[in-house]
């Protein structure tokens, strides 16, 4: 009597232990084939030719890998949250998938702005390596971002000097010249280089030329053409100043939700491949905006490298100021950030492209 109550005891144990690892199995699978559809985006509206030639693809990359399990689909700045709240947004989980430039948060990614210091990069594609070898390489640089799962990171197109009297070929000849700038740091360098600085928003600059108010702007060259700047500044100097570093991830809850597989691809499919195309897609616009102002009569000017030392020599305090600041803040390895971004900038400008061509 007792082995039979014990054999059928053993069989009723087994059983449930045989159905427990089936319904366990049974939810694995079915969170295996969830369909999820994520929301993403950034700053750019969709017709910019980083969202058409960068995250369009990639978006259907994505969803193609995963034979429709993942789908991303891409909203227009300010449709969803405030572009310069993307961050915030996404930790929060308002956005899926955020991505924005870093300078629309002053002070939020202190050691990102390592990027925005002159003449470190020739390119958007250099900068967009850089940036991304150095969000891997220092802790200091991923605690920025410690919030969010970081997918990739790159930064704009380079900052060219654009006027509307004179062709500028060296630092003394903005001497005088009111110069607009778009961020404190662009205001530092022009003042550095001997202009008067005026800080005027992007969507007010094209009235303040066309008026008068100001000689000039440095920006990078898409928005010359995009924001109607080419009507009032005939004259384009290429002297690549600096870029600004941007970043996109995704929301961590959401993250760690998703199965392995759709993280792999996700994994695969981002961090450099993204940066470079983001970056290349960046200087290719640059290059195509350029080559459309000469066909309408533009006079272009681009620095020799041997005369780039002149403009360096008036602006070079600014990298070893944003070392003294950094570390005061704690940051050990600022010198050391520094040092390698002027490395990698050097070494990716051997393979890279630029946003102009001659």
């Amino acid at each position: 009597m007792r082995k039979i109550f014990f054999l059928s005891t053993l069989i009723l144990l087994m059983a449930c232990f045989l159905f427990s690892g089936f319904g366990q199995g049974s939810a694995l699978a079915a969170s295996k084939q969830k369909n999820y559809e994520l929301s993403f985006t950034s700053n750019y509206m969709d017709k910019h030719p980083t969202v058409r030639n960068a995250f369009i693809p990639w978006a259907k990359e994505v969803e193609n890998l995963s034979q429709g399990r993942l789908k991303i689909t891409y909203f227009n700045p300010n449709t969803l949250a405030p572009a310069k709240d993307a961050y915030d947004s996404t930790l929060n989980g308002v956005l899926d998938i955020g991505a924005c430039y870093c300078g629309f948060n002053p002070g939020k990614f202190p050691v990102s702005d390592v990027m925005e210091l002159p003449l470190i990069v020739p390119g958007a594609e250099a900068g967009s390596l850089v940036t991304w070898d150095l969000y891997n390489k220092f802790p200091e640089w991923q605690a920025q971002y410690k919030d969010v799962k970081m997918l990739w990171q790159w930064s704009s197109a380079t900052y060219q000097i654009h006027t509307t009297k004179k062709l500028i070929q060296k630092p003394s000849d903005l001497k005088g010249l009111k110069i607009i700038g778009w961020s404190p740091i662009l205001l530092e360098i022009l003042k550095a280089l001997g202009a008067n600085p005026m800080h005027i928003s992007p969507t007010d600059t094209y009235l303040a030329l066309q008026r008068g108010m100001a000689d000039g702007v440095v920006c990078p060259l898409a928005p010359v053409r995009s924001y109607k700047i080419s009507d009032a500044t005939k004259y384009h100097t290429i002297i690549d100043l600096n870029v600004g570093p941007f970043w996109a991830g995704i929301n961590k809850d959401l993250w760690n939700d998703l199965p392995a597989d759709l993280k792999k691809i996700l994994d695969e499919t981002t961090g450099v491949k993204m940066a470079r195309a983001s970056g290349k897609t960046l200087d290719d616009g640059a290059a195509e905006d350029a080559q459309w102002m000469k066909s309408k009569g533009h006079k272009f000017y681009v620095v020799p490298e041997q005369d780039k030392k002149e403009w360096y020599a008036k602006i070079e305090y600014m990298h070893q100021d944003w070392v003294k600041k950094m570390e005061a803040k704690g940051c050990k390895n600022a010198q050391a950030i520094l040092d390698e971004a002027v490395r990698l900038g050097k070494e990716y400008a051997k393979t890279t492209g630029r946003g102009y061509v001659d």
